[in-house]
C-alpha cells in the first residue's frame, strides 16, 4: 500500500470520472447530493493517513464542497480539505477525482453512480422504485470497504499461474510515454452498442476480448515487421468473486493475457478468441484469485512486462435518469490504457497511450469499420488536465 499512497501524493494525475448532462449543473442541488453521497459512504468524508503501512480514516469538522472548477481539483489536497476524493463542476460536467490506493475504478464508479443518481433526481423530481445504485445511509464501514490486500485468504487450491511461454520477439511500443513536458494524452471513440456486440457475437467475444483483439490487431498493423507475441493486462474487479460486493475499496485484480500473432492474423478469429476468453475464465476463479494474491504478497511484480492494460468497466447507468447524461469518460495517470464504458445505446473507448494515442485511435477505428461498427471520433488526441491544488482556477 505505501508505494501507492507515495504515488498518489505525488502525481498530479489521478483515477477521474467524469459525465457531461444535457443541462448546466445546479451547484445548489450538486452540493445536496454530495451531502446524501457522504451518508451512504460515511468514508469519503473522512481524512486518511498511512501508519504502518495500513489506512486510517479520521473524522475531521472541515467540509469538502463540490468545487467550481474548469480543471478538476487534486485530491488530498487544501482545497478538499484533505480527503481523497475531490467533487469538481463547470458548466454541464462533473468530475471524480481519487487515490487510486485507497479505491479502484469500481469503486469510484459506485461512488459516483449514487451522487449522480442523487443529483439527478433532484433535478428531475425522478426516483427510481429500485434505484440501480447504492442509497442505504449510515452503514458501517465494513460493510463497504474491505480491500482485496486486507482480505484473509483462508484456504485454497493452489492453480498454475498464467504466464507468457514465447517471450522470443515479444515487443511493445515504446512511444507509449508522456512527451517531453510530462503530458498524458487521451482520445475517445464512440460506437453504437448494438453493433459492437453484433462483431462480439460472430466471434465469440465478449467486451473484454474483443478490447484484447482490438488493441493486438492495431499494434500488428502499426508494427508490420513484427511478428511475436504480445502480453496485455486485462483489469478485473473480484468483488463478485470473493463476496465483497458493495466494496469500494481496491478490489481488482491483474488478468495477465498472452496473445499469440498467429491467431490474431488469421482469417478465422474464434480459435485464438476462444483461447483469450479461456484464459480470462481460469482468471477469475477464486482459487486462482488467491493464488495470485499470495504470490503478489511473496514477489510484488507482474510476471511480464506488458503492451498495455485494458478495462472493461460495464454500463454506467443511475436508473431512468440515466438519458440526462450525454457523455462519460474516465482518466487515470497511465500512458498505456485502454478504457470502455457504455451509456445508454453507446459504448465509449478512451485511448491513453502517450505519443502513440492518436495512431491507435486512427488504427482501431479502421479495424472497427472492419468488423462493421462504425465509430466516431468525438475526443481527438488532448492534454488531460492535471489537477489544480486551489479553490479556483488561476
Amino acid at each position: 500500500m505505501s508505494p501507492f499512497w507515495w504515488h498518489d501524493n505525488q502525481t498530479a494525475f489521478h483515477n477521474r470520472f467524469q459525465v457531461t448532462l444535457d443541462h448546466e449543473v445546479e451547484s445548489e442541488l450538486l452540493a445536496i447530493a454530495w451531502e446524501k453521497t457522504k451518508r451512504v459512504y460515511p468514508l469519503i468524508d473522512c481524512v486518511p493517513e498511512l501508519e504502518d503501512g495500513e489506512i486510517v480514516f479520521y473524522a475531521d469538522d472541515r467540509i469538502n464542497p463540490p468545487i467550481c472548477s474548469d480543471v478538476p481539483v487534486n485530491p488530498g489536497c487544501e482545497a478538499c480539505s484533505g480527503r481523497v476524493f475531490s467533487l469538481t463542476y463547470s458548466g454541464r460536467k462533473v468530475a471524480m477525482s481519487a487515490y487510486h490506493s485507497v479505491v479502484d475504478g469500481g469503486g469510484i464508479n459506485a461512488i459516483f453512480s449514487t451522487l449522480v443518481y442523487f443529483y439527478l433526481a433532484l433535478h428531475t423530481g425522478v426516483e427510481d422504485e429500485v434505484p440501480p445504485v447504492q442509497t442505504r445511509e449510515d452503514r458501517e464501514p465494513e460493510t463497504y470497504y474491505t480491500s482485496l490486500a486486507s482480505m484473509d485468504l483462508g484456504e485454497f487450491e493452489q492453480q498454475p499461474l498464467v504466464t507468457y511461454p514465447k517471450r522470443d520477439g515479444m515487443f511493445r511500443d515504446v512511444r507509449m510515454t508522456p512527451d517531453e513536458e510530462g503530458n498524458i494524452s487521451l482520445a475517445r471513440l464512440r460506437m453504437p452498442a448494438a453493433e459492437f456486440m453484433s462483431a462480439c457475437k460472430r466471434i465469440g467475444a465478449s467486451p473484454s476480448a474483443m478490447l484484447c483483439v482490438l488493441m493486438a490487431k492495431a499494434a500488428y498493423m502499426l508494427h508490420p515487421q513484427r511478428t511475436g507475441d504480445l502480453a496485455f493486462v486485462l483489469t478485473m474487479s473480484v468483488r463478485s468473486a470473493t463476496g465483497v460486493l458493495d466494496s469500494i475499496a481496491n478490489c481488482s485484480t491483474n488478468l495477465l493475457l498472452p496473445v499469440a500473432y498467429d491467431d490474431i492474423v488469421s482469417e478465422d478469429l474464434r480459435p485464438g478468441v476462444q483461447r483469450i476468453r479461456a484464459n480470462i475464465n481460469a482468471q477469475r476463479r477464486l482459487d486462482y484469485i488467491k493464488t495470485q494474491a499470495a504470490f503478489y504478497e511473496t514477489y510484488d511484480w507482474l510476471l511480464a512486462s506488458c503492451y498495455g492494460t485494458l478495462t472493461y468497466l460495464g454500463v454506467f447507468n443511475v436508473g431512468e435518469n440515466t438519458k440526462h447524461i450525454v457523455d462519460f469518460e474516465m482518466s487515470d495517470d497511465a500512458v498505456a490504457s485502454v478504457f470502455m464504458m457504455g451509456l445508454n445505446d453507446d459504448f465509449v473507448l478512451s485511448f491513453q497511450l502517450g505519443r502513440v494515442t492518436r495512431d491507435y485511435a486512427e488504427a482501431v477505428t479502421r479495424i472497427l469499420l472492419e468488423f462493421g461498427v462504425v465509430s466516431e471520433l468525438i475526443d481527438p488526441p488532448h492534454h488531460i488536465m492535471s489537477g489544480r491544488s486551489l479553490l479556483s482556477p488561476e
